[in-house]
């Protein structure tokens, strides 16, 4: 297997085996879903995974929620965030756009109203990160905050495509949390080289959730609707190979 073609494992139950064994080594996929849909539960989930099972440092841009409230978040899972963090094998990078009060990071004031065209900093601050802890694995939550501040759509697509040159020079994997705003396609889709959506539907007394993979460039995958589920672990994909998990 050549270099261009090597797979990184998210170690997300049921998830690699729809995606022919992981996703394709510093590539960009972009993690689309409604609010509840457990997008940030997916992304922190391949961080801690590579964090510890496969020796892959990431970074998680929180755009919304701040770092405490994340790590406190996923406590009930059993991950100490925290610990990783102090081992440098996972990074948080406070981007809110309201607020940038980072230790590691400073920044100026406005962050990102001024900038010609987008994401430039955000980009920046990403470099850093990388070259702060060897990072393998990014996790971006979420891009829609950015790209709904800019009118003019061809400036947010030219940044996102930036970004992710610029984090395949670096052969970081990374996924970028898409939300689903409205019927109009994200500027994101049209870069990334994956797309992933996860779906939160109401079924009598119940709320159901569902992943389906509709675009990997490059790599063999399944296109069909599978179930998911949470447990104390993460996040579980009920795919037929596997047992089913009550």
């Amino acid at each position: 297997m050549s270099n261009s073609e090597f797979k990184i494992r998210t170690g997300i139950p049921g998830f690699d085996l729809i995606i022919d064994g992981g996703l394709k080594e510093g590539k960009t996929i972009v993690l689309s879903g409604e609010s509840g849909s457990g997008k940030t539960t997916f992304g922190m989930q391949f961080l801690h995974n590579g964090a510890l099972d496969f020796e892959e440092p990431g970074i998680f841009v929180t755009l919304t929620q701040s770092p405490q409230e994340l790590i406190n978040d996923f406590r009930s899972y059993g991950w100490n965030i925290e610990k990783l963090m102090d081992e440098e094998k996972i990074l948080i990078v406070d981007a809110r756009p309201f607020k940038t009060n980072d230790e590691t990071f400073e920044s100026g004031d406005p962050l990102y109203g001024t900038e010609p065209f987008p994401f430039t900093h955000l980009t920046q601050l990403i470099l850093q990160g990388i070259k702060k802890i060897h990072a393998k694995r990014l996790v971006v939550d979420s891009l829609s905050v950015l790209s709904i501040q800019y009118g003019n759509k061809f400036n947010a697509r030219q940044g996102i495509q930036k970004m992710i040159h610029a984090l395949d020079e670096k052969k970081c994997t990374s996924i970028f949390i898409s939300e689903n705003l409205d019927s109009k396609t994200p500027p994101e889709w049209y870069e990334a080289s994956g797309i992933v959506i996860l779906n939160h539907v109401q079924k009598t007394n119940t709320m159901e959730r569902s992943i389906q993979v509709i675009k990997m460039r490059g790599t063999k995958h399944s296109e069909q609707t599978y179930p998911i589920r949470f447990n104390e672990n993460g996040y579980h994909v009920l795919h037929p190979r596997l047992q089913t998990i009550t």
